[in-house]
């Protein structure tokens, strides 16, 4: 394959769009300059290409790779396609050129240019996911539980299993402020949607109670001689404390 081209290619945003623009730059034996999701195409002196979604070329793309680089490059193009690396479809599409030409080493070259963008931007993922999982503060909107967050990454599909297994028959949603996405749960069937906006209700007498006592249990376990604010915002970053109830009225 000859080295990058002239051209940007565009596609939808989803996955299997830009499994379809691998199909084309294997087909065509030369990468493009870039990949962009047409919503956020800008005019530039490229010349630009829209790669249409075509769910034949996308399945042939996806079965490929874990035939041909094993289940592990599956899951790690799965993973960054989710993450808010720069470039990271440009990165993926590296990727798997180098896995098409190394097969199943190719997730264990960890040194190389066009795999460790992809262990870092994974690895980030995974830890905001993970850290997630016990900073969101849900509060009772009184037939479900909500709650806000404001990830770098997009984290639902991750968070997913976690509180539906966790919540039980709990009805609940988390809205993503900054990609403007809401896991739903009802009746014991959840999903992923888009949602532009929302507006927390205004909190119950019951929920501010709730609200009140957390934050007095939290600052009551606190053991001042050992306060370390560094530290604590090594363990817990200032990003995620607007989302959490006891962190309400920190500088």
């Amino acid at each position: 394959m000859s080295g990058e081209g002239d051209v940007i290619y565009l596609y939808d945003g989803s996955l299997e769009g830009l499994l379809c623009c691998v199909f084309a730059a294997v087909a065509e034996k030369q990468l493009p300059a870039d990949i962009w999701c047409e919503e956020d195409a800008c005019p530039v002196f490229f010349d630009t290409r829209s790669i249409p979604t075509e769910k034949e070329k996308a399945a042939r793309v996806a079965a490929s790779i874990p035939q041909k680089m094993g289940p592990r490059a599956k899951e790690l193009v799965a993973n960054v396609f989710l993450s808010c690396a720069e470039h990271k479809e440009l990165k993926i599409l590296r990727f798997l050129m180098l896995g098409y030409r190394e097969g199943h080493r190719v997730t264990r070259m960890l040194a190389h240019p066009d795999v460790a963008p992809l262990i870092d931007a994974e690895k980030h993922l995974l830890s905001e996911a993970h850290l997630l999982k016990g900073f969101i503060r849900f509060s009772d909107y009184g037939q479900l539980l909500g709650a806000v967050i404001g990830p770098k990454n997009y984290v639902l599909p991750l968070l997913a299993p976690h509180f539906c297994g966790r919540l039980g028959d709990e009805d609940f949603m988390i809205w993503d402020k900054t990609h403007k996405a809401v896991l739903y749960r009802q009746n014991g069937r959840a999903g992923i949607y888009g949602m532009e906006q929302f507006s927390p209700p205004t909190p119950s007498a019951a929920e501010e109670q709730y609200r009140r006592m957390w934050k007095r249990f939290y600052d009551t376990i606190a053991i001042r001689q050992r306060e370390n604010p560094a530290l604590r915002r090594t363990h817990c970053p200032k990003r995620y404390w607007a989302y959490m109830s006891e962190m309400q009225g920190e500088s």
